[in-house]
């Protein structure tokens, strides 16, 4: 008597690969979720080791840095201050090390983007920059000799990706958090 042969698979077979499969996407669905939160705090920390930089490259070298935020090119650059003239502006010559935080790079993540970045100092101004004197303070630093000296009352820098929101904040004593 000749055998013969299924050209099919048995119930026990396809169980066994829905039961890995299952098994499978409980490990790989919920580990895709964590990367946002990854980036986002990766950028987050980038952004906030700039600020620090800049405050104390100010303090280290007795000149003004200051921190500029460009939506348009999603990054954050630390540059010196050319106050030789009566309106400073950001110097043409950059620090001795420079640091840019390009946002839509790695370390700080290919997904964040610079969602708003505002300080606001004591004359109720708000701009996309923000300054630390010879002393590490936070100030307005750019502008005409009375704008410069504007301590900060307040900042934020905000970045996101979908959902994701991470806000780093500098006091007006130059304390620099994030959340």
């Amino acid at each position: 008597m000749a055998r013969r042969t299924s050209a099919g698979y048995t119930l026990i077979e396809l169980l066994m690969v829905v039961a890995i499969l299952s098994i499978a996407a409980v490990v790989v669905i919920p580990s895709s979720a964590p990367l946002a939160e990854f980036n986002a705090d990766a950028a987050a920390t980038e952004v906030a080791l700039a600020l620090r930089f800049a405050r104390d490259e100010a303090k280290r070298t007795g000149q003004s840095r200051v921190v500029e935020c460009e939506r348009a090119l999603n990054r954050i650059a630390v540059n010196a201050i050319d106050s030789s003239k009566p309106d400073a502006a950001v110097s043409t010559v950059p620090v001795a090390h420079p640091y840019v935080v390009a946002l839509n790079a790695v370390p700080a993540g290919n997904t964040m983007a610079l969602i708003s970045c505002t300080f606001t100092f004591a004359d109720n101004t708000s701009v996309a920059t923000i300054a630390f004197d010879s002393a590490g303070n936070p100030v307005r630093g750019l502008g005409s000799a009375a704008a410069r000296t504007q301590a900060l009352r307040s900042g934020v820098v905000v970045l996101g990706a979908g959902n994701t929101r991470r806000s780093i904040a500098v006091d007006g004593t130059g304390r620099i958090t994030i959340s």
